[in-house]
Protein backbone atom coordinates (compact mmCIF):
# COMPACT_ATOMS: atom_id res chain seq x y z
CA UNK A 1 0.00 0.00 0.00
CA UNK A 2 1.09 3.53 -0.74
CA UNK A 3 0.13 6.13 1.85
CA UNK A 4 -1.17 9.59 1.12
CA UNK A 5 -3.22 8.82 -2.01
CA UNK A 6 -6.42 10.64 -3.00
CA UNK A 7 -8.48 7.61 -4.16
CA UNK A 8 -11.72 6.17 -2.85
CA UNK A 9 -12.60 2.69 -1.63
CA UNK A 10 -15.46 0.95 -3.52
CA UNK A 11 -16.92 -2.51 -3.25
CA UNK A 12 -17.67 -4.90 -6.11
CA UNK A 13 -19.82 -7.52 -4.48
CA UNK A 14 -18.03 -8.22 -1.21
CA UNK A 15 -14.56 -7.38 -2.59
CA UNK A 16 -12.99 -3.97 -1.81
CA UNK A 17 -11.37 -2.00 -4.64
CA UNK A 18 -9.20 1.12 -4.41
CA UNK A 19 -10.17 3.38 -7.33
CA UNK A 20 -8.82 6.61 -8.74
CA UNK A 21 -5.80 6.56 -6.44
CA UNK A 22 -3.04 6.67 -9.03
CA UNK A 23 -4.47 6.02 -12.47
CA UNK A 24 -7.22 8.61 -12.15
CA UNK A 25 -9.61 6.07 -13.69
CA UNK A 26 -12.97 5.08 -12.08
CA UNK A 27 -12.16 1.40 -12.29
CA UNK A 28 -15.29 0.46 -10.30
CA UNK A 29 -17.47 2.03 -12.99
CA UNK A 30 -15.47 0.30 -15.70
CA UNK A 31 -15.96 -3.07 -14.01
CA UNK A 32 -19.67 -2.42 -13.48
CA UNK A 33 -20.06 -1.49 -17.14
CA UNK A 34 -18.24 -4.66 -18.20
CA UNK A 35 -20.44 -6.76 -15.92
CA UNK A 36 -23.60 -5.02 -17.17
CA UNK A 37 -22.81 -6.12 -20.70
CA UNK A 38 -22.25 -9.66 -19.51
CA UNK A 39 -25.57 -9.54 -17.56
CA UNK A 40 -27.68 -8.82 -20.63
CA UNK A 41 -28.43 -12.57 -21.16
CA UNK A 42 -29.54 -12.78 -17.50
CA UNK A 43 -31.89 -9.84 -17.98
CA UNK A 44 -33.32 -11.50 -21.06
CA UNK A 45 -33.84 -14.79 -19.20
CA UNK A 46 -35.53 -12.99 -16.30
CA UNK A 47 -37.85 -11.32 -18.79
CA UNK A 48 -38.62 -14.75 -20.28
CA UNK A 49 -39.39 -16.11 -16.80
CA UNK A 50 -41.68 -13.17 -16.09
CA UNK A 51 -43.47 -13.64 -19.41
CA UNK A 52 -43.87 -17.37 -18.74
CA UNK A 53 -45.21 -16.71 -15.24
CA UNK A 54 -47.78 -14.34 -16.71
CA UNK A 55 -48.80 -16.93 -19.30
CA UNK A 56 -48.98 -19.66 -16.66
CA UNK A 57 -51.29 -17.48 -14.55
CA UNK A 58 -53.49 -16.79 -17.59
CA UNK A 59 -53.60 -20.48 -18.53
CA UNK A 60 -54.50 -21.43 -14.96
CA UNK A 61 -57.28 -18.83 -14.94
CA UNK A 62 -58.58 -20.25 -18.22
CA UNK A 63 -58.26 -23.81 -16.96
CA UNK A 64 -60.33 -22.97 -13.87
CA UNK A 65 -63.09 -21.61 -16.11
CA UNK A 66 -62.99 -24.75 -18.24
CA UNK A 67 -63.12 -26.96 -15.15
CA UNK A 68 -66.18 -25.07 -13.92
CA UNK A 69 -67.82 -25.60 -17.28
CA UNK A 70 -66.87 -29.28 -17.29
CA UNK A 71 -68.42 -29.70 -13.85
CA UNK A 72 -71.58 -27.96 -15.07
CA UNK A 73 -72.01 -30.26 -18.08
CA UNK A 74 -71.11 -33.38 -16.09
CA UNK A 75 -74.52 -33.52 -14.40
CA UNK A 76 -76.23 -33.15 -17.80
CA UNK A 77 -74.33 -35.85 -19.69
CA UNK A 78 -75.48 -39.02 -17.89
CA UNK A 79 -72.22 -39.54 -15.96
CA UNK A 80 -70.75 -43.05 -16.34
CA UNK A 81 -70.05 -45.65 -13.69
CA UNK A 82 -72.06 -47.31 -10.97
CA UNK A 83 -72.54 -44.00 -9.13
CA UNK A 84 -73.28 -42.00 -12.27
CA UNK A 85 -77.00 -41.98 -11.54
CA UNK A 86 -76.29 -40.13 -8.30
CA UNK A 87 -74.72 -37.26 -10.26
CA UNK A 88 -77.20 -37.25 -13.14
CA UNK A 89 -79.42 -34.22 -12.71
CA UNK A 90 -82.07 -35.74 -14.99
CA UNK A 91 -82.44 -38.59 -12.49
CA UNK A 92 -82.88 -36.31 -9.49
CA UNK A 93 -86.30 -36.72 -7.90
CA UNK A 94 -88.47 -34.43 -5.83
CA UNK A 95 -91.15 -35.56 -3.39
CA UNK A 96 -94.37 -33.53 -3.06
CA UNK A 97 -97.13 -34.09 -0.51
CA UNK A 98 -100.70 -32.80 -0.63
CA UNK A 99 -103.84 -33.72 1.29
CA UNK A 100 -107.56 -34.13 0.72
CA UNK A 101 -108.51 -31.91 3.68
CA UNK A 102 -107.63 -28.50 5.03
CA UNK A 103 -104.81 -30.10 7.04
CA UNK A 104 -101.60 -29.59 5.00
CA UNK A 105 -99.99 -32.83 3.95
CA UNK A 106 -96.64 -31.52 5.20
CA UNK A 107 -98.10 -31.45 8.73
CA UNK A 108 -98.59 -35.21 8.57
CA UNK A 109 -95.52 -36.47 6.76
CA UNK A 110 -92.46 -35.51 4.73
CA UNK A 111 -90.55 -37.47 2.13
CA UNK A 112 -87.26 -37.49 0.25
CA UNK A 113 -86.33 -39.53 -2.80
CA UNK A 114 -82.96 -40.60 -4.20
CA UNK A 115 -82.08 -40.44 -7.89
CA UNK A 116 -82.87 -44.16 -8.15
CA UNK A 117 -86.50 -43.68 -7.09
CA UNK A 118 -89.20 -44.39 -9.63
CA UNK A 119 -91.62 -41.60 -10.45
CA UNK A 120 -95.09 -42.35 -9.13
CA UNK A 121 -98.03 -41.32 -6.96
CA UNK A 122 -99.01 -42.91 -3.64
CA UNK A 123 -101.84 -42.36 -1.16
CA UNK A 124 -100.96 -42.72 2.52
CA UNK A 125 -103.15 -42.80 5.63
CA UNK A 126 -101.18 -42.27 8.85
CA UNK A 127 -103.07 -44.09 11.61
CA UNK A 128 -100.50 -43.80 14.40
CA UNK A 129 -97.00 -42.47 14.81
CA UNK A 130 -94.29 -44.44 16.55
CA UNK A 131 -93.66 -43.41 20.13
CA UNK A 132 -90.78 -43.82 22.55
CA UNK A 133 -91.30 -45.44 25.94
CA UNK A 134 -91.17 -42.99 28.88
CA UNK A 135 -91.60 -43.90 32.54
CA UNK A 136 -91.34 -41.99 35.80
CA UNK A 137 -90.49 -42.93 39.36
CA UNK A 138 -92.42 -41.67 42.35
CA UNK A 139 -91.73 -38.62 44.49
CA UNK A 140 -88.28 -38.19 46.07
CA UNK A 141 -87.70 -35.64 48.79
CA UNK A 142 -84.35 -34.72 47.21
CA UNK A 143 -81.82 -36.18 44.79
CA UNK A 144 -78.64 -35.48 46.75
CA UNK A 145 -79.16 -37.93 49.63
CA UNK A 146 -77.05 -41.10 49.79
CA UNK A 147 -79.22 -43.99 48.52
CA UNK A 148 -77.26 -46.45 50.66
CA UNK A 149 -77.31 -49.06 47.89
CA UNK A 150 -74.62 -51.40 46.63
CA UNK A 151 -75.59 -53.58 43.63
CA UNK A 152 -75.51 -53.86 39.84
CA UNK A 153 -78.13 -51.97 37.85
CA UNK A 154 -78.71 -53.48 34.38
CA UNK A 155 -80.01 -51.08 31.72
CA UNK A 156 -81.24 -51.82 28.19
CA UNK A 157 -84.19 -51.74 25.82
CA UNK A 158 -86.44 -54.69 25.02
CA UNK A 159 -84.81 -57.05 22.54
CA UNK A 160 -81.34 -55.63 23.20
CA UNK A 161 -78.24 -57.65 22.36
CA UNK A 162 -75.48 -58.26 24.88
CA UNK A 163 -73.54 -55.42 23.29
CA UNK A 164 -76.49 -53.07 23.88
CA UNK A 165 -76.82 -53.99 27.55
CA UNK A 166 -74.77 -52.33 30.30
CA UNK A 167 -74.31 -53.31 33.94
CA UNK A 168 -73.78 -50.21 36.06
CA UNK A 169 -72.04 -50.60 39.42
CA UNK A 170 -74.05 -48.78 42.10
CA UNK A 171 -71.89 -48.16 45.18
CA UNK A 172 -72.63 -46.97 48.68
CA UNK A 173 -72.54 -43.21 48.79
CA UNK A 174 -74.16 -42.67 45.37
CA UNK A 175 -77.13 -40.29 45.21
CA UNK A 176 -80.03 -40.24 42.75
CA UNK A 177 -78.16 -37.58 40.81
CA UNK A 178 -75.12 -39.89 40.63
CA UNK A 179 -77.25 -42.74 39.29
CA UNK A 180 -78.77 -40.47 36.64
CA UNK A 181 -75.28 -39.41 35.59
CA UNK A 182 -74.12 -43.05 35.40
CA UNK A 183 -77.12 -44.03 33.25
CA UNK A 184 -76.59 -41.12 30.85
CA UNK A 185 -72.88 -41.94 30.54
CA UNK A 186 -73.84 -45.13 28.65
CA UNK A 187 -76.93 -43.88 26.79
CA UNK A 188 -75.12 -44.28 23.49
CA UNK A 189 -74.93 -48.02 24.17
CA UNK A 190 -78.19 -48.73 25.99
CA UNK A 191 -80.53 -46.26 24.32
CA UNK A 192 -81.91 -45.23 27.72
CA UNK A 193 -81.76 -41.67 29.03
CA UNK A 194 -82.54 -40.47 32.57
CA UNK A 195 -83.53 -37.07 33.96
CA UNK A 196 -83.98 -35.73 37.47
CA UNK A 197 -86.96 -33.37 37.38
CA UNK A 198 -87.96 -30.98 40.14
CA UNK A 199 -91.73 -30.82 40.23
CA UNK A 200 -91.83 -28.68 43.38
CA UNK A 201 -89.90 -28.24 46.61
CA UNK A 202 -89.53 -31.70 48.11
CA UNK A 203 -90.95 -33.36 44.97
CA UNK A 204 -88.39 -34.78 42.57
CA UNK A 205 -89.00 -37.50 39.95
CA UNK A 206 -86.55 -39.64 38.00
CA UNK A 207 -87.81 -40.00 34.42
CA UNK A 208 -86.48 -42.63 32.02
CA UNK A 209 -86.85 -42.15 28.23
CA UNK A 210 -86.06 -44.60 25.43
CA UNK A 211 -83.96 -43.17 22.59
CA UNK A 212 -85.75 -45.44 20.10
CA UNK A 213 -89.45 -45.72 19.37
CA UNK A 214 -91.48 -48.90 19.98
CA UNK A 215 -88.98 -50.42 22.44
CA UNK A 216 -89.70 -50.77 26.15
CA UNK A 217 -87.20 -49.69 28.78
CA UNK A 218 -85.86 -52.55 30.89
CA UNK A 219 -84.22 -51.84 34.28
CA UNK A 220 -82.99 -54.60 36.60
CA UNK A 221 -81.82 -53.75 40.12
CA UNK A 222 -84.46 -53.87 42.83
CA UNK A 223 -82.55 -51.98 45.51
CA UNK A 224 -81.54 -49.16 43.22
CA UNK A 225 -85.04 -48.81 41.79
CA UNK A 226 -86.46 -48.79 45.31
CA UNK A 227 -84.04 -46.03 46.26
CA UNK A 228 -85.21 -44.06 43.22
CA UNK A 229 -88.87 -44.85 44.10
CA UNK A 230 -89.14 -46.44 40.66
CA UNK A 231 -89.91 -50.08 41.54
CA UNK A 232 -93.35 -49.71 39.96
CA UNK A 233 -92.87 -46.72 37.67
CA UNK A 234 -95.67 -44.71 36.10
CA UNK A 235 -95.85 -45.06 32.32
CA UNK A 236 -95.92 -41.58 30.82
CA UNK A 237 -95.77 -42.67 27.17
CA UNK A 238 -96.27 -46.22 25.95
CA UNK A 239 -93.92 -47.67 23.36
CA UNK A 240 -95.81 -48.06 20.12
CA UNK A 241 -95.10 -48.59 16.40
CA UNK A 242 -96.03 -46.40 13.48
CA UNK A 243 -99.15 -47.63 11.68
CA UNK A 244 -100.29 -46.61 8.20
CA UNK A 245 -102.06 -47.77 5.08
CA UNK A 246 -100.72 -47.38 1.53
CA UNK A 247 -102.82 -46.98 -1.62
CA UNK A 248 -105.97 -48.31 0.01
CA UNK A 249 -104.46 -51.70 0.85
CA UNK A 250 -106.47 -53.08 3.74
CA UNK A 251 -103.45 -54.47 5.56
CA UNK A 252 -102.13 -52.05 8.16
CA UNK A 253 -98.38 -51.47 7.78
CA UNK A 254 -96.36 -51.25 10.98
CA UNK A 255 -92.82 -49.95 11.51
CA UNK A 256 -90.83 -49.38 14.69
CA UNK A 257 -89.72 -45.90 13.62
CA UNK A 258 -91.33 -42.78 12.21
CA UNK A 259 -88.55 -42.72 9.61
CA UNK A 260 -89.54 -45.35 7.07
CA UNK A 261 -87.12 -46.15 4.24
CA UNK A 262 -88.23 -49.66 3.25
CA UNK A 263 -91.81 -49.07 2.14
CA UNK A 264 -91.21 -47.49 -1.29
CA UNK A 265 -87.86 -48.21 -2.96
CA UNK A 266 -85.39 -45.33 -2.64
CA UNK A 267 -87.92 -43.13 -0.82
CA UNK A 268 -87.68 -42.14 2.85
CA UNK A 269 -90.91 -41.14 4.60
CA UNK A 270 -90.90 -39.21 7.88
CA UNK A 271 -94.14 -39.35 9.86
CA UNK A 272 -95.03 -36.28 11.91
CA UNK A 273 -98.52 -36.98 13.22
CA UNK A 274 -101.64 -39.09 12.71
CA UNK A 275 -104.94 -37.55 11.65
CA UNK A 276 -107.70 -39.98 12.64
CA UNK A 277 -111.15 -39.82 14.21
CA UNK A 278 -112.29 -41.31 17.52
CA UNK A 279 -112.66 -44.72 15.90
CA UNK A 280 -109.11 -44.63 14.58
CA UNK A 281 -110.17 -44.16 10.97
CA UNK A 282 -108.20 -41.67 8.87
CA UNK A 283 -109.53 -38.17 8.42
CA UNK A 284 -106.79 -36.93 6.09
CA UNK A 285 -105.25 -38.91 3.25
CA UNK A 286 -101.87 -37.66 2.05
CA UNK A 287 -100.93 -37.92 -1.61
CA UNK A 288 -97.19 -38.42 -2.17
CA UNK A 289 -95.86 -37.68 -5.66
CA UNK A 290 -92.35 -38.63 -6.76
CA UNK A 291 -91.37 -36.61 -9.83
CA UNK A 292 -88.32 -35.47 -11.72
CA UNK A 293 -86.68 -32.48 -10.05
CA UNK A 294 -87.22 -29.90 -12.77
CA UNK A 295 -85.86 -27.14 -10.56
CA UNK A 296 -82.59 -29.04 -10.25
CA UNK A 297 -82.44 -29.62 -14.03
CA UNK A 298 -83.09 -25.95 -14.75
CA UNK A 299 -80.44 -24.91 -12.23
CA UNK A 300 -77.87 -27.22 -13.85
CA UNK A 301 -78.69 -25.89 -17.31
CA UNK A 302 -78.40 -22.29 -16.09
CA UNK A 303 -75.03 -23.19 -14.53
CA UNK A 304 -73.86 -24.61 -17.87
CA UNK A 305 -74.97 -21.49 -19.77
CA UNK A 306 -73.18 -19.19 -17.31
CA UNK A 307 -70.00 -21.31 -17.36
CA UNK A 308 -69.94 -21.45 -21.18
CA UNK A 309 -70.37 -17.68 -21.42
CA UNK A 310 -67.52 -17.12 -18.93
CA UNK A 311 -65.26 -19.23 -21.15
CA UNK A 312 -66.30 -17.35 -24.29
CA UNK A 313 -65.76 -13.97 -22.61
CA UNK A 314 -62.25 -15.03 -21.59
CA UNK A 315 -61.51 -16.12 -25.17
CA UNK A 316 -62.76 -12.75 -26.44
CA UNK A 317 -60.61 -10.90 -23.89
CA UNK A 318 -57.54 -12.62 -25.32
CA UNK A 319 -58.15 -11.38 -28.86
CA UNK A 320 -58.71 -7.65 -28.24
CA UNK A 321 -56.88 -5.34 -30.66
CA UNK A 322 -57.17 -1.55 -30.61
CA UNK A 323 -58.14 0.53 -33.64
CA UNK A 324 -54.47 1.28 -34.30
CA UNK A 325 -53.60 -2.41 -34.28
CA UNK A 326 -52.16 -2.60 -30.76
CA UNK A 327 -52.77 -5.83 -28.82
CA UNK A 328 -54.56 -5.17 -25.54
CA UNK A 329 -52.31 -5.50 -22.49
CA UNK A 330 -54.73 -8.00 -20.93
CA UNK A 331 -54.55 -10.29 -23.98
CA UNK A 332 -51.73 -12.36 -22.50
CA UNK A 333 -52.57 -15.40 -24.65
CA UNK A 334 -53.22 -13.50 -27.87
CA UNK A 335 -52.87 -15.78 -30.89
CA UNK A 336 -52.33 -18.93 -28.80
CA UNK A 337 -53.15 -22.04 -30.81
CA UNK A 338 -54.75 -23.86 -27.87
CA UNK A 339 -57.27 -21.08 -27.30
CA UNK A 340 -57.95 -20.67 -30.98
CA UNK A 341 -58.60 -24.38 -31.57
CA UNK A 342 -60.70 -24.80 -28.43
CA UNK A 343 -62.83 -21.76 -29.23
CA UNK A 344 -63.49 -23.16 -32.71
CA UNK A 345 -64.32 -26.65 -31.42
CA UNK A 346 -66.64 -25.38 -28.67
CA UNK A 347 -68.60 -23.43 -31.25
CA UNK A 348 -68.98 -26.57 -33.35
CA UNK A 349 -70.04 -28.70 -30.40
CA UNK A 350 -72.66 -26.16 -29.36
CA UNK A 351 -74.16 -25.69 -32.82
CA UNK A 352 -74.25 -29.28 -34.11
CA UNK A 353 -77.38 -31.40 -33.89
CA UNK A 354 -77.32 -34.65 -31.94
CA UNK A 355 -77.30 -37.76 -34.16
CA UNK A 356 -79.11 -40.96 -33.29
CA UNK A 357 -82.29 -39.38 -31.93
CA UNK A 358 -85.83 -39.85 -33.18
CA UNK A 359 -86.45 -37.72 -36.24
CA UNK A 360 -89.27 -35.84 -34.51
CA UNK A 361 -87.40 -35.24 -31.25
CA UNK A 362 -85.54 -32.14 -30.10
CA UNK A 363 -82.00 -32.38 -31.42
CA UNK A 364 -80.28 -29.00 -30.95
CA UNK A 365 -79.77 -26.49 -28.16
CA UNK A 366 -81.89 -24.05 -30.12
CA UNK A 367 -84.76 -26.56 -30.08
CA UNK A 368 -84.38 -26.87 -26.32
CA UNK A 369 -84.57 -23.10 -25.82
CA UNK A 370 -80.89 -22.08 -25.68
CA UNK A 371 -79.58 -19.87 -28.46
CA UNK A 372 -76.36 -18.11 -29.50
CA UNK A 373 -76.55 -14.33 -29.71
CA UNK A 374 -74.55 -12.10 -32.06
CA UNK A 375 -71.62 -12.07 -29.62
CA UNK A 376 -71.39 -15.85 -29.53
CA UNK A 377 -72.85 -16.06 -26.02
CA UNK A 378 -75.65 -18.41 -24.96
CA UNK A 379 -79.04 -16.96 -24.07
CA UNK A 380 -82.08 -18.73 -22.64
CA UNK A 381 -85.57 -18.50 -24.08
CA UNK A 382 -87.41 -18.82 -20.77
CA UNK A 383 -90.77 -19.82 -22.20
CA UNK A 384 -89.41 -22.43 -24.60
CA UNK A 385 -86.99 -24.02 -22.12
CA UNK A 386 -89.48 -24.21 -19.25
CA UNK A 387 -92.19 -25.66 -21.52
CA UNK A 388 -89.78 -28.30 -22.84
CA UNK A 389 -88.72 -29.28 -19.33
CA UNK A 390 -92.34 -29.84 -18.37
CA UNK A 391 -93.59 -31.48 -21.56
CA UNK A 392 -90.50 -32.97 -23.25
CA UNK A 393 -88.03 -33.75 -20.47
CA UNK A 394 -86.86 -36.99 -22.11
CA UNK A 395 -86.17 -35.15 -25.36
CA UNK A 396 -84.21 -32.46 -23.50
CA UNK A 397 -82.18 -35.28 -21.94
CA UNK A 398 -81.46 -36.66 -25.40
CA UNK A 399 -79.99 -33.35 -26.53
CA UNK A 400 -77.62 -33.19 -23.58
CA UNK A 401 -76.62 -36.67 -22.43
CA UNK A 402 -75.02 -39.89 -23.62
CA UNK A 403 -77.99 -41.91 -24.86
CA UNK A 404 -78.33 -45.68 -24.78
CA UNK A 405 -81.10 -47.88 -26.15
CA UNK A 406 -81.21 -51.65 -26.59
CA UNK A 407 -83.54 -53.86 -28.61
CA UNK A 408 -83.33 -56.39 -25.78
CA UNK A 409 -84.89 -55.68 -22.36
CA UNK A 410 -82.22 -57.98 -20.95
CA UNK A 411 -79.38 -55.58 -21.78
CA UNK A 412 -78.66 -52.32 -20.01
CA UNK A 413 -75.64 -50.04 -19.73
CA UNK A 414 -73.94 -50.16 -16.33
CA UNK A 415 -70.61 -48.46 -17.02
CA UNK A 416 -68.61 -46.70 -19.71
CA UNK A 417 -65.38 -44.80 -19.91
CA UNK A 418 -65.55 -41.06 -20.34
CA UNK A 419 -64.56 -40.95 -24.01
CA UNK A 420 -66.88 -43.58 -25.51
CA UNK A 421 -68.15 -42.89 -29.04
CA UNK A 422 -69.56 -46.07 -30.56
CA UNK A 423 -72.72 -45.05 -32.45
CA UNK A 424 -75.07 -47.90 -33.37
CA UNK A 425 -74.00 -51.55 -33.41
CA UNK A 426 -75.34 -55.10 -33.12
CA UNK A 427 -74.03 -57.70 -30.66
CA UNK A 428 -74.44 -61.26 -31.91
CA UNK A 429 -75.28 -63.80 -29.22
CA UNK A 430 -74.88 -67.26 -30.86
CA UNK A 431 -76.97 -68.89 -28.13
CA UNK A 432 -76.06 -71.69 -25.77
CA UNK A 433 -73.48 -71.35 -22.99
CA UNK A 434 -71.38 -68.24 -23.62
CA UNK A 435 -69.90 -67.49 -20.19
CA UNK A 436 -66.15 -66.96 -20.61
CA UNK A 437 -66.37 -66.48 -24.40
CA UNK A 438 -66.41 -63.43 -26.65
CA UNK A 439 -69.38 -61.97 -28.52
CA UNK A 440 -68.90 -60.36 -31.90
CA UNK A 441 -69.94 -57.11 -33.56
CA UNK A 442 -69.68 -57.08 -37.33
CA UNK A 443 -67.87 -60.43 -37.34
CA UNK A 444 -65.13 -59.25 -34.97
CA UNK A 445 -64.73 -60.09 -31.27
CA UNK A 446 -65.97 -57.09 -29.32
CA UNK A 447 -67.30 -58.12 -25.89
CA UNK A 448 -66.15 -60.70 -23.38
CA UNK A 449 -68.80 -62.52 -21.35
CA UNK A 450 -68.19 -62.57 -17.60
CA UNK A 451 -71.24 -64.12 -15.97
CA UNK A 452 -74.03 -61.60 -16.42
CA UNK A 453 -71.77 -58.80 -17.67
CA UNK A 454 -70.59 -58.02 -21.21
CA UNK A 455 -67.33 -56.05 -21.20
CA UNK A 456 -65.87 -54.28 -24.23
CA UNK A 457 -62.57 -55.87 -25.22
CA UNK A 458 -59.36 -53.91 -24.78
CA UNK A 459 -58.19 -52.34 -28.01
CA UNK A 460 -61.69 -52.06 -29.50
CA UNK A 461 -63.89 -48.97 -29.62
CA UNK A 462 -66.05 -50.69 -27.00
CA UNK A 463 -63.27 -50.77 -24.41
CA UNK A 464 -64.61 -49.37 -21.17
CA UNK A 465 -68.26 -50.25 -21.91
CA UNK A 466 -69.94 -52.70 -19.55
CA UNK A 467 -73.42 -54.07 -20.17
CA UNK A 468 -75.56 -56.03 -17.74
CA UNK A 469 -76.98 -59.10 -19.55
CA UNK A 470 -79.99 -60.54 -17.77
CA UNK A 471 -79.89 -64.05 -19.16
CA UNK A 472 -78.26 -67.23 -17.90
CA UNK A 473 -75.03 -67.18 -19.89
CA UNK A 474 -74.31 -70.78 -18.84
CA UNK A 475 -77.58 -72.08 -20.33
CA UNK A 476 -76.70 -74.49 -23.16
CA UNK A 477 -80.25 -74.33 -24.48
CA UNK A 478 -80.48 -70.53 -24.83
CA UNK A 479 -81.52 -69.45 -28.36
CA UNK A 480 -79.37 -67.15 -30.50
CA UNK A 481 -80.26 -63.46 -30.57
CA UNK A 482 -79.04 -60.25 -32.17
CA UNK A 483 -78.95 -57.30 -29.79
CA UNK A 484 -79.23 -53.91 -31.50
CA UNK A 485 -77.65 -51.09 -29.53
CA UNK A 486 -78.15 -47.39 -30.32
CA UNK A 487 -76.05 -44.71 -28.62
CA UNK A 488 -75.89 -40.96 -29.05
CA UNK A 489 -73.43 -38.29 -27.99
CA UNK A 490 -75.43 -35.43 -26.53
CA UNK A 491 -74.02 -31.92 -26.45
CA UNK A 492 -73.08 -32.10 -22.77
CA UNK A 493 -71.25 -35.38 -23.38
CA UNK A 494 -69.39 -33.93 -26.37
CA UNK A 495 -68.43 -30.84 -24.40
CA UNK A 496 -67.23 -32.89 -21.44
CA UNK A 497 -65.02 -34.99 -23.68
CA UNK A 498 -63.72 -31.89 -25.48
CA UNK A 499 -62.90 -30.12 -22.22
CA UNK A 500 -61.23 -33.22 -20.82
CA UNK A 501 -58.75 -33.08 -23.71
CA UNK A 502 -57.62 -29.71 -22.35
CA UNK A 503 -57.95 -29.86 -18.55
CA UNK A 504 -57.31 -33.51 -17.70
CA UNK A 505 -54.87 -33.56 -14.79
CA UNK A 506 -52.71 -36.16 -16.52
CA UNK A 507 -52.42 -35.26 -20.20
CA UNK A 508 -54.72 -32.31 -20.80
CA UNK A 509 -53.33 -29.90 -23.40
CA UNK A 510 -53.47 -26.88 -21.08
CA UNK A 511 -52.11 -28.96 -18.22
CA UNK A 512 -49.16 -30.00 -20.39
CA UNK A 513 -48.57 -26.41 -21.57
CA UNK A 514 -48.42 -25.17 -17.97
CA UNK A 515 -46.01 -27.98 -17.12
CA UNK A 516 -43.87 -27.10 -20.18
CA UNK A 517 -43.69 -23.42 -19.26
CA UNK A 518 -42.88 -24.26 -15.64
CA UNK A 519 -40.12 -26.64 -16.71
CA UNK A 520 -38.77 -23.99 -19.09
CA UNK A 521 -38.61 -21.52 -16.21
CA UNK A 522 -36.69 -24.03 -14.14
CA UNK A 523 -34.20 -24.38 -17.00
CA UNK A 524 -33.92 -20.59 -17.23
CA UNK A 525 -33.20 -20.36 -13.50
CA UNK A 526 -30.47 -22.99 -13.85
CA UNK A 527 -29.01 -21.08 -16.79
CA UNK A 528 -29.05 -17.81 -14.82
CA UNK A 529 -27.25 -19.48 -11.94
CA UNK A 530 -24.59 -20.78 -14.34
CA UNK A 531 -24.10 -17.30 -15.86
CA UNK A 532 -23.96 -15.73 -12.38
CA UNK A 533 -21.22 -18.16 -11.39
CA UNK A 534 -19.23 -17.25 -14.50
CA UNK A 535 -19.78 -13.55 -13.87
CA UNK A 536 -18.36 -13.89 -10.37
CA UNK A 537 -15.19 -15.39 -11.80
CA UNK A 538 -15.04 -12.67 -14.46
CA UNK A 539 -15.61 -9.97 -11.83
CA UNK A 540 -12.80 -11.25 -9.64
CA UNK A 541 -10.46 -11.34 -12.62
CA UNK A 542 -11.33 -7.73 -13.49
CA UNK A 543 -10.79 -6.65 -9.88
CA UNK A 544 -7.41 -8.32 -9.81
CA UNK A 545 -6.52 -6.88 -13.21
CA UNK A 546 -7.32 -3.28 -12.24
CA UNK A 547 -5.78 -3.69 -8.80
CA UNK A 548 -2.57 -4.81 -10.49
CA UNK A 549 -2.76 -1.80 -12.80
CA UNK A 550 -3.16 0.54 -9.81
CA UNK A 551 -0.19 -1.09 -8.11
CA UNK A 552 1.88 -0.67 -11.27
CA UNK A 553 0.89 2.99 -11.61
CA UNK A 554 1.64 3.55 -7.92
CA UNK A 555 5.06 1.95 -8.29
CA UNK A 556 5.82 4.03 -11.37
CA UNK A 557 4.75 7.21 -9.63
CA UNK A 558 6.86 6.30 -6.61
CA UNK A 559 9.93 5.68 -8.82
CA UNK A 560 9.31 8.94 -10.64
CA UNK A 561 9.09 10.80 -7.37
CA UNK A 562 12.34 9.24 -6.12
CA UNK A 563 14.12 10.09 -9.37
CA UNK A 564 12.93 13.67 -9.24
CA UNK A 565 14.09 13.93 -5.63
CA UNK A 566 17.48 12.49 -6.53
CA UNK A 567 17.92 14.87 -9.44
CA UNK A 568 16.86 17.80 -7.32
CA UNK A 569 19.35 16.81 -4.66
CA UNK A 570 22.15 16.69 -7.21
CA UNK A 571 21.35 20.22 -8.34
CA UNK A 572 21.63 21.41 -4.79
Amino acid sequence: MVAGTQGTVSFIGNSPLLTGSFSGLDTAAIIEASLAVKRIPIDRLNNRISENDTRIAAFNEFKALLETMQSAVNGLRNPPGSVGILNNVFEQKSAFVTSNTSTPGTDILGATATNSATAGTYEIDVLQIAQAHKISGGTLADVTTNLGVTETLTVNLAGATAEETVDIAITDGMTATDVVFAINAVTGTTGVRASALKIADGDYRIVFTAEETNRNIELTGAATLAGLNATTPTELDAAQPARLRLDGIATVIERDSNEINDLIDNVTIDLFKADVDAMGDPITTVTLEIEADLTGVRGQIDGFVAAYNDVKLFLKSQSVVSEDGEIDAAAILFGDNLLRSLGRDLGTDIAELVDGLDSTALSTLRNVGIELNDEGLLTVDEGTLNANLVDKLDEVRGVFEFGFQSSSPDVRLVARNELLNVGDFTIVDPGGAIDGTNLQVGGVDAFEVDGGVLRGLDGTIYEGMSLAYNRDTSDVGAPPVNIDISTSLGIAERLYQRLDDYVNAGDGLITEEVIRLSAQNEDFVDEIQTIEARLLIFQNKLIEKYAAMERAVAAAEAASSQLQAFLKGGDD
